[in-house]
């Protein structure tokens, strides 16, 4: 994906207007917060509906083609009739915008600046608890059920079948090891791991795969969260590569028995290692453990908060609870944790925003818009985090009078997220309005 930054629509400047900065002098900027129509169906005829603001507007003269449209006009295909364009109508020269004609969409003239926002590649460092409140373990047999319902073959089968099955969005490695196979409280005997980086999917005989199926879980040395943890930080904060994103994840399915056994002692580790290097550590806890202990570890870690598998932990929580790890929890959980872990297109920096020529900068007159393939979506503003709706996405300035950042919502980061390289990300400055959820 492409974020790129413009300038130059020309229009007027403009007051703020409610939800938001922008409109046109009295408060009157088109909103999407709700939208009169989707189709033209929608309007009261003779009016049709205009996508791009998605509102009910008066028809200009009839058109079989954009070339039929002039004076900042398009071709609506549904209607057939000329609609004054806005950001993100289509066309197919600058007649047919108030701005200009940018690959076949209208936008507004004059690069800032351009940059990728694809999603760095991945390495997972991850630590699984094999003491022996875990269970009876089992061999991987591909293709196979779990033939022991156990924690521990529930998730052998778990992590082999995500291991050998999983799509991921991005380049990603997985290094492996186990909690408590020695009597290590410092963390140094994690540096090397069991299995060191293997991209993944791996094949159902990888070493990576064969080394969890292998596993004994008889409880070893105790449950030595300390050693873990210690452990992922120091492996983790060694073992970066130049342009990758690494992240520690610990499985556990009980509370600290040996090394350090204060919660908040454990959870410090993590909050410095995320502090000193920015590298996150990431919880997940199955049946047995003290869900507000892994929560607490799991804020230290630097986990976003979420809505799902978060067990009797009040929503929105920061560790994930997978039960016993039957079924594909496991799997979901790993996947939600990967999306979290790489840098994501929800920040735009606009420190590089001019205005156009003879103007000056109005941060009131700013658009969002995604495009992807032939679809341009105008993403709306709110005044602040908290106006964040929950049906739509929506961006808002970090400081809405001297912005040096744009902040996607939720929705919005959603979406962006999802839409794939190819896509862009537009940031244009110096149009007419700026479109706000009302």
């Amino acid at each position: 994906m492409v974020v790129s930054i413009f300038m130059g629509c020309g229009g007027s400047s403009s007051s703020t207007g409610d939800g938001g900065a922008g409109g046109d002098g009295s408060g009157g900027a088109r909103g999407r917060g709700n939208p009169e129509c989707t189709t033209s169906d929608q309007c009261v005829a003779p009016e049709v509906c205009e996508s791009a603001t998605q509102t009910c507007v008066s028809p200009g003269a009839p058109c079989a083609s954009q070339a039929e449209c002039t004076g900042g006009t398009y071709c609506e295909a549904t209607a057939n009739v000329c609609l004054q364009s806005s950001l993100g109508t289509p066309c197919v020269g600058p007649d047919n915008c108030n701005g200009e004609c940018l690959n076949g969409f209208c936008g507004c003239s004059g690069v800032a600046h351009e940059r990728q926002l694809e999603s760095s590649p991945l390495d997972i460092y991850l630590v699984l608890d094999r003491t022996g409140s875990m269970g009876t373990d089992c061999a991987y047999v591909a293709g196979s059920s779990p033939p022991i319902s156990s924690k521990a073959c529930f998730a052998t089968y778990a992590l082999a079948d995500y291991l050998v099955e999983v799509s991921p969005a991005v380049d990603t490695s997985l290094a492996f090891n186990v909690m408590s196979l020695s009597n290590d409280c410092t963390g140094s005997s994690y540096d090397p791991p069991l299995i060191g980086k293997t991209s993944l999917p791996v094949a159902s005989d990888s070493a990576l795969v064969q080394r969890i199926s292998d596993e004994d879980f008889s409880g070893g040395f105790g449950t030595r969260i300390e050693g873990a943890l210690r452990g992922i930080a120091n492996y983790t904060a060694n073992n970066q590569a130049a342009g990758r994103e690494m992240v520690g994840v610990l499985i556990t399915d009980g509370d600290a028995t040996q090394c350090d056994t204060n919660n908040s002692n454990l959870a410090a580790i993590i909050a410095d290692h995320l502090t000193n290097t920015g590298l996150r550590t990431f919880i997940i806890g199955m049946s047995g453990a003290n869900e507000d202990n892994l929560e607490e570890l799991a804020v230290a870690g630097g986990a976003d908060p979420h809505d799902d598998f978060c067990g009797d932990v009040a929503t929105p929580c920061h560790y994930w609870n997978v039960g016993d790890a039957s079924g594909d929890v496991l799997a979901n959980a790993l996947q939600a944790i990967s999306q979290q872990a790489v840098p994501l297109p929800c920040e735009i920096d606009v420190t590089g925003l001019t205005a156009p020529e003879g103007e000056v900068l109005d941060y009131g007159r700013v658009n969002v818009t995604l495009t992807q393939g032939e679809t341009v979506t105008t993403i709306p503003q709110v005044g602040n985090a908290g106006a964040c709706p929950l049906d739509q996405p929506a961006w808002y300035y970090d400081v809405p009078n001297a912005p040096t950042k744009i902040h996607l919502c939720e929705n919005a980061c959603d979406t962006v997220s999802t839409a794939g390289d190819g896509a862009n990300l537009n940031v244009v400055a110096g149009c007419t309005n700026t479109i706000v959820v009302q």
